[in-house]
């Protein structure tokens, strides 16, 4: 069967399964899997609704390096100066897990760190997903206005700077924007390569760990993939509020859509979702040097 035939029928087989209408992410998700050849639909969970935890995970660190380090190799000249000035000398990827940290001594900026906007919603609204403007899409705005402003301290423009890094590989982990009613997947226990754990768990850093792979050999694949890409321009354009649709779009789709009724995740559910994790990985790289060298360009 011809290539364009193969992701025609995988598209139809998508909306087959699927109570809401065909999205344009739903077309790349489709042509992702493709890639890895699966031949699974799994079925969708039915999960209680509660209230998001202030505990919630994300991206480990070696994905937010992972993010930074892509980034850092797309910089502008007057950027990359800029980047360094800020930083004192330091890397893109010396302070990609920095937010965490501040978030044990301000538990303020926990909600930061995600939005909430339930999988059977179509579009975000910020009454509904960022009350009070405590959301990942508010939260990047705000910092990338005071990074940007040049009549700001150094200080501050550092401290917006890290956080910025660390939102950007956030709002790429599709769990910090699309969710059930489950805490950004924290509430589905299942078994993952044998252990206990959970939907949120596994996507913030046990697939990753799963590969097998150094950060650098990912790194180095993501890169490579780079540059046979044609579509860069594209990617990098858009709103911080259409990247986090996409992120939904890829929670409801991808995330939720591949665990099995038994919860028990292994090398099978890797392989059917690793194209689209490592796509997550490369848009957010790309993305996060878009909107540095907006921001710091002269």
């Amino acid at each position: 069967m011809a290539e364009s035939a193969k992701i025609e029928t995988l598209t139809r087989a998508a909306v087959a399964h699927s109570s809401v209408r065909i999205l344009p992410m739903r077309r790349l998700v489709a042509t992702l899997l493709l890639t890895s050849a699966i031949a699974t639909v799994a079925h969708p969970l039915a999960l209680e609704a509660t209230a998001r935890s202030s505990s919630i995970l994300r991206w480990g660190p070696m994905g937010h390096r992972i993010v930074a380090r892509i980034a850092a190799t797309r910089l502008t000249s007057d950027a990359a100066r800029e980047v360094s000035e800020l930083l004192d000398g330091g890397t893109l990827a010396s302070v990609a897990n920095w937010a965490d940290s501040f978030r044990v001594t301000h538990p303020e900026t926990g909600a930061w760190h995600y939005v909430d906007i339930p999988t059977w919603e179509s579009s975000y609204n910020a009454e509904r997903d960022c009350k009070d403007g405590q959301c990942v899409v508010a939260a990047l705005t705000a910092k990338l206005a005071v990074l940007a402003d040049k009549h700001r301290t150094k200080a501050e423009r550092a401290e917006a700077l890290r956080f910025v890094v660390h939102f950007m590989g956030d709002m790429h982990q599709p769990l910090h924007a699309g969710e059930r009613g489950d805490k950004g997947g924290n509430d589905v226990k299942l078994t993952f390569n044998d252990k206990a754990s959970n939907l949120h768990s596994v996507w913030d850093s046990g697939l990753l760990n799963l590969t097998g792979e150094s950060e650098d050999a990912i790194v180095a694949g993501i890169t490579a993939r780079l540059a046979s890409r044609g579509d860069l321009k594209q990617m990098a354009s858009g709103t911080i509020t259409d990247w986090a649709m996409e992120s939904h779009d890829v929670a409801r789709d991808v995330v939720y859509r591949f665990v099995p009724q038994s919860l028990v995740l292994d090398q099978r559910y890797l392989t059917e979702v690793r194209p689209v994790l490592e796509d997550r990985l490369l848009r957010g790289g790309v993305r996060l040097a878009a909107v540095l060298n907006r921001a710091l360009d002269d």
